[in-house]
């Protein structure tokens, strides 16, 4: 038995009163002798005997009302429990610190505190609650998990101190991948006695699946580790139920020519109730406000809208869209990089050249990499192209290219192989067509070597649709490959009107292919693979109309264009990323020990320093926690380099999922729930200290209140 008010219990020392009234009004027996009393004795005895109970029961009573009462203000618990080891605990906290988590927050103390903030100083009560000699741990579980700290600590007054310098600008919730983490910091609690406590606004966006039933396996391995860990969801809400986003933005070109124009297709979300009028829109470019566009927003509805740019000077140049209208700004923006140069060097090797036109393999490429060129237009094209047939290949032609192109290539012959292998490898990319001419054997045996070769996938074979049957399509769903984001808005392109009757058989080996596009026979259309410091993307049907329709397509340009100088960019700094990724840029390894200078958008500095990993040579920066534009320049150098950082737009709608759908998590991971700091403390000592008796008390003190007036009632009626 323990007392969560132990000085209360003094208290019942006023069980002392009645017992000396009792005392003190105890009447002394005179005995007075009479003649007819031995009649009455018998009577008299079996009286006095009840009397003395009844009255002995009273003082009972009385005396146990006091006792009771000071026992129920001092809150008695039971401290079964101790003997497994809860006296001191392992506390590890997993705080969703995505950028969901800026908002304002529903109950705090701070005013205008954000659900970050309120969770923060919550966090801190629960540490102060813990037991001497109890050790803590914090799992930021936005974006990609990560410590806190590099081992638990029991100086419970740094993680506060170390959780004020982070601020909530990751990425989206991984629930699982957080769950493996806590699991991971776990196997190092120096305390028996484990609780994992779960800090999250619990936005729907990243719990629904999981309250709809889908697996987290990362959880229940947590909730079987020996001893078994005690688990909180601990819910922090918020009040901002209206909300303005970027939801996505698509570019016409990552890399553009002086003068050219680009496009800039934007979609504007409304994530609230009602509706807005006239929200303005501006188009920025290098920092500098170039036009303001309006727009009017339903509830929970969307815009799109278009901006058209072109820089005149060779570079690296920023292009930003925002917003004005709503008060929780930092997603109202969206910034990317556009890198405008002279001329792109395109190699196109011909593996099956055409006598008539457009009957030759790489003959479609050539005009869909220079348009302008093409037809004799007065733009320029910002792709140059060399086109070479696959006999007359000599040593030279691959130098100052940045993108080769391989189409219906039977085979390479003699150096062909190691200098396409080393120009990958050095950070050149290649694009591979196939076609009738194309050597099975000798592309699965040579150039794809199981994995060690260029090439990205091992072929099964060639595989075609009857002329009975439905042509193969390509499989439309949201695309995630930088080349193809363009085209997951349908203004960018009908892609499902490409129609293939013959294809490769790709059977990608391991998680170093990644899938481009997919045909509807659940089959890769494209893969790609990063091979060194460049990368290669294998196409399973031929760039001529051969084996498809899919030269003859509208969006044939465009796809085009973006392959390949999404290949040609690959070794530099992407067009954006979202916060919480950080920035990793390969480097010459001349330059190992260089020092480079980070400027952010508010101007603050920091020292990068090139480091090496394996044969590669990069420079690479902590986490990014803010959106914007970035500079980067090397020590000793006027070059300087730019880069974008944007939210992730599924942070943006920040509806939490509802309180039912939470508690049916946790009742299926055996874990409790609690949803403000009162009901964890509560749920908290329970656990720690045992069940707490002061409610069956106060009933049986309300037992004997009743009992004492009944049996006062009976005595006076004697």
């Amino acid at each position: 038995m323990s007392f969560l008010n132990a000085i209360l219990l003094a208290g019942a020392a006023a069980f002392l009163i009645p017992l000396i009234i009792h005392l003190l009004n105890k009447r002394k027996v005179v005995t007075v002798r009479w003649g007819a009393m031995h009649l009455l004795h018998e009577v008299i005895r079996q009286r006095k005997r009840k009397m003395k109970i009844e009255q002995l029961l009273l003082l009972l009573t009385r005396i146990a009302i006091p006792i009771v009462l000071a026992l129920c203000l001092a809150r008695p618990v039971l401290t079964a429990l101790r003997s497994l080891g809860l006296g001191s605990s392992s506390l590890v906290v997993m705080l969703d610190d995505s950028f969901s988590m800026r908002a304002p927050a529903a109950q705090t103390s701070l005013p205008g505190g954000t659900v970050m903030e309120q969770a923060r100083q919550d966090m801190q009560t629960m540490l102060g609650d813990l037991p001497n000699g109890s050790s803590a741990q914090v799992i930021l579980s936005g974006g990609s998990p990560r410590k806190l700290l590099d081992q638990a600590t029991t100086a419970l007054d740094l993680v506060p101190k170390q959780l004020s310098e982070v601020p909530s600008m990751s990425g989206p919730l991984s629930a699982n991948d957080a769950f493996q983490a806590a699991t991971s910091a776990l196997k190092d609690a120096p305390n028996a006695a484990r609780e994992v406590v779960i800090v999250s606004d619990f936005q729907e966006a990243d719990w629904k699946s999981i309250a709809d039933g889908a697996a987290l396996p990362g959880l229940d391995t947590l909730s079987k580790q020996e001893p078994k860990p005690q688990i909180t969801f601990f819910r922090v809400g918020s009040d901002l139920a209206e909300n303005l986003s970027i939801a996505s933005a698509d570019i016409s070109a990552l890399v553009a020519a002086e003068s050219q124009p680009i496009g800039l297709r934007v979609r504007i979300k409304n994530h609230g109730k009602r509706p807005w009028q006239d929200v303005a829109v501006h188009l920025e470019a290098d920092g500098a406000r170039l036009r303001t566009a309006r727009v009017s927003l339903a509830p929970e509805g969307e815009a799109v809208l278009s901006f058209t740019h072109a820089f005149d000077k060779v570079g690296d140049h920023s292009l930003s869209v925002r917003l004005e209208g709503d008060s929780f700004t930092d997603d109202n923006a969206f910034h990317s990089i556009v890198q405008v140069r002279n001329q792109l060097n395109v190699l196109l090797i011909d593996g099956n050249p055409g006598k008539e036109p457009l009957s030759g393999a790489t003959d479609f490429l050539e005009i869909a990499l220079t348009p302008h060129t093409s037809a004799a237009a007065t733009l320029k094209d910002l792709i140059r192209t060399k086109k070479i047939d696959l006999r007359k290949m000599r040593d030279d032609d691959l130098r100052q290219q940045e993108v080769i192109i391989m189409a219906d290539v039977q085979r390479l012959q003699g150096r062909a192989i190691s200098d396409i292998d080393r120009f990958v490898k050095d950070g050149g990319g290649l694009l591979v067509f196939s076609g009738p001419e194309c050597d099975l054997d000798w592309y699965n045996r040579e150039f794809y070597r199981k994995g060690e070769g260029p090439y990205p996938s091992l072929i099964k074979g060639q595989a075609r649709a009857d002329s009975d049957s439905l042509p193969a399509r390509i499989l439309m769903q949201r695309f995630t490959h930088p080349a193809a984001l363009y085209f997951n808005d349908a203004r960018g392109g009908r892609l499902q009107d490409a129609e293939f009757r013959h294809w490769f058989e790709f059977t990608p080996q391991g998680d170093q292919t990644q899938r481009i596009f997919n045909l509807d026979r659940n089959v890769p259309l494209m893969v790609e693979k990063k091979h060194g410091r460049g990368r290669v993307i294998a196409v399973a049907t031929t760039a001529n109309a051969e084996w498809s329709n899919l030269p003859l397509q509208p969006f044939f340009v465009p796809l085009m264009q973006r392959l390949t100088t999404y290949l040609a960019t690959e070794g530099s700094a992407p067009a954006w990323q979202i916060v919480g990724s950080n920035i990793r840029l390969p480097l010459e390894p001349a330059e190992l020990g260089a020092e480079f200078t980070l400027r952010d958008p508010t101007g603050q500095t920091q020292t990068l320093k090139s480091a090496k990993e394996g044969d590669a040579v990069f420079v690479q920066s902590p986490p990014i926690t803010q959106p914007g534009i970035f500079q980067l320049q090397k020590t000793g150098t006027e070059k300087t380099m730019l880069l974008a950082f944007n939210v992730d737009g599924s942070e943006s709608d920040l509806k939490a999922l509802p309180v039912a759908d939470i508690q049916k998590i946790a009742q299926r991971h055996d874990a409790a729930f609690a949803d403000t700091l009162p009901a964890y403390q509560a749920l908290d000592r329970t656990r720690r200290h045992g069940s707490e008796l002061w409610q069956p008390l106060l009933i049986a003190l309300l037992g004997l209140l009743f009992f004492e007036v009944l049996l006062q009632q009976r005595i006076a009626k004697g």
